[in-house]
């Protein structure tokens, strides 16, 4: 199936978009849900946010459907890929295009478990978790890494090029998490319980 949409640029192009929009629209679902219930129970600091990226950050916590910042950058980068996967030879182009779904595919994949989480704590859960970023985005970090190597066993088993490149997208992912963390103050020692 890869290799259909190898042949196929137009469509991957269309694909990648497509993926960027359902990663926005899971993102402004979760913002939603956070602050119409879970922010009784959740607060991140120093900043309190979802949003690892600031460049979209504002439309996130604005809950804007349409933001044209992601709207154009999933229009670039839809293009971008359908364009590069014309660019690389085989068998690069499939792990290239494997490697692009797999980080949309493996954040879709977080925020759909964020929200059955954030709908599951409506019910039976009390007080208030106050969590720094730094150490949201080491749990964060750790998850991919932890999904990365189920992945990774995946794809030698498999052999599947598509597969590799996923899971060399889950292992990305979880790198920039830790870059995206060093952005953030320090936790100070009055904040380590």
């Amino acid at each position: 199936m890869a290799n259909w949409f190898i042949v196929h640029p137009v469509i991957s192009g269309i694909v990648t978009t497509l993926l960027m929009w359902i990663d926005w629209l899971l993102t402004v679902a979760q913002e939603q849900e956070r602050s119409t219930h879970y922010s009784a129970h959740y607060e991140s600091y120093p900043v309190n946010t979802i949003e690892g990226n600031v460049a979209v950050r504002e439309g996130v916590s604005g809950q804007k459907i349409l933001y044209s910042r992601h709207i154009i950058a999933a229009l670039i980068i839809g293009a971008g890929i359908g364009y590069l996967i014309t660019w690389f030879h085989d068998p690069w182009n499939i792990l290239f295009l494997g490697y692009v779904w797999g980080l949309f595919l493996l954040v879709i994949t977080q925020h759909l478990s964020n929200l059955l989480g954030y709908k599951a704590g409506q019910k039976g859960i009390t007080g208030k978790i106050r969590m720094h970023q730094r150490t949201g985005y080491l749990t964060q970090s750790g998850r991919y890494f932890s999904l990365s190597v189920l992945l990774l066993v995946l794809s030698i088993l498999s052999g599947s090029l598509f597969l590799y490149g996923v899971t060399i997208g889950g292992f990305t992912s979880a790198l920039r998490q830790l870059l995206w963390m060093r952005k953030v103050p320090e936790i100070k020692p009055d904040e380590v319980s």
